[in-house]
């Protein structure tokens, strides 16, 4: 909560149903738990605690904190395998530097490819081809995460392989653009929420 905190005058209550309503307008329906992780400086730990949404804590250090994480996201994973199903995973942490930053990167991976949903959020006036974390199903600024509104528009960032265009695997790298079809199953997981949404209301 260092790197991404509430904006004035909003309520931690709020914050979580504001949250429930902007991945629930994209598909993403169900139980929502925050972890959150702050500096004893910075962080107001009473005012998490008081929402039974959140399991705060108090981690001084930014690589520490970073670590805890990690290990509550994957925690999180495996303690609801036994439910089946897909999960969602919101990250809403900048990325570390060198080799922690690829520690990140190889657990969203996996976790992609093991069928679960990434979603992630990015400072304001990021544009989705400057993430820095492997392509999200879904992402939002963080301000628009807080209002409850709608995701970034990846489709310009990460084409995928039947959108219809003139560019080629070339092209794309000359620009620096990331094809869905050169990381993972991120651009045919979209489309397989998207469905499970559409089947969920049928």
């Amino acid at each position: 909560m260092d790197e991404f905190p509430l904006p004035p005058g909003l309520d931690v209550d709020q914050f979580v149903e504001n949250v429930k309503l902007a991945i629930s307008n994209e598909g993403a329906h169900g139980h929502v738990e925050f972890f959150a992780y702050g500096s004893s400086d910075s962080f107001d730990y009473g005012r998490y605690l008081e929402s039974m949404s959140f399991t705060p804590a108090k981690v001084v250090d930014k690589r520490p904190r970073f670590y805890r994480l990690l290990h509550s996201m994957l925690n999180w994973v495996h303690k609801r395998q036994r439910f089946g199903g897909q999960k969602n995973l919101l990250v809403i942490a900048k990325a570390m530097p060198g080799q922690d930053n690829i520690t990140m990167i190889s657990f969203l991976d996996e976790m992609i490819v093991r069928g679960h949903n990434v979603f992630t959020v990015v400072p304001e006036g990021c544009s989705p081809e400057n993430f820095d974390y492997p392509e999200p199903i879904l992402a939002w600024h963080w301000s628009a995460l807080c209002s409850g509104n709608r995701s970034i528009d990846l489709s310009s960032a990460y084409p995928t392989d039947d959108d219809d265009d003139d560019s080629g695997p070339e092209t794309d790298r000359a620009q620096g653009v990331k094809r869905a079809s050169e990381t993972d199953a991120a651009g045919s997981a979209r489309k397989r929420l998207q469905k499970d949404a559409a089947d969920s209301q049928n």
